[in-house]
């Protein structure tokens, strides 16, 4: 490398230097993704003074805490179901978060759906199979009294026709 500083090594960073980036709200979030991408950059938080919740951002934050929760919904339905989860980066930083909102909101009430669906289908076939039980033993047992009554009127013929014999 040459110059004033040694070569970097384990313990030791490059020379670094601090700028502030002014950005406008409506590209922020695709600047600091794309800044992020490139790996070359620290944040540093400049309202450590604000709660949570006197930032600009702690609606979004709600949003993302809220679209995290689906998707460890959607991740624990597919493990319930037998599924694996892939785990798939994805690197365009133009992904539009309110659709994907919008799509999380639609895929989890279709999923909640399918749930309750689910339910009533295994309720409705508890019910049928516990019919189909009871229909069997009132027809088995209606077969036993059939046969029954039919070798008790076989012994009441073979009497009659010994006595008239």
């Amino acid at each position: 490398m040459g110059g004033c500083c040694p070569p970097m090594d384990l313990l030791r960073s490059e020379p670094m230097q601090l700028v502030q980036l002014i950005v406008p709200i409506e590209s922020a979030h695709l600047t600091v993704s794309y800044l992020g991408d490139l790996g070359l950059f620290q944040f540093k938080d400049l309202n450590t003074d604000k709660s949570p919740f006197q930032r600009t951002y702690a609606a979004q934050i709600k949003k993302f805490g809220e679209m995290a929760r689906k998707l460890r919904f959607f991740k624990d339905q597919m493990t319930k179901a037998g599924l694996t989860p892939s785990i798939k980066s994805i690197s365009r930083a133009d992904i539009n978060v309110d659709d994907l909102e919008i799509k999380l909101v639609e895929l989890e009430a279709e999923l909640v759906e399918l749930n309750a669906n689910g339910e009533k289908l295994q309720r409705a076939y508890s019910e049928l199979m516990e019919s189909k039980i009871v229909l069997q033993k009132v027809g088995n047992f209606f077969m036993q009294l059939k046969v029954e009554q039919l070798q008790g009127i076989e012994k009441l013929n073979h009497r009659v026709l010994v006595k008239t014999l």
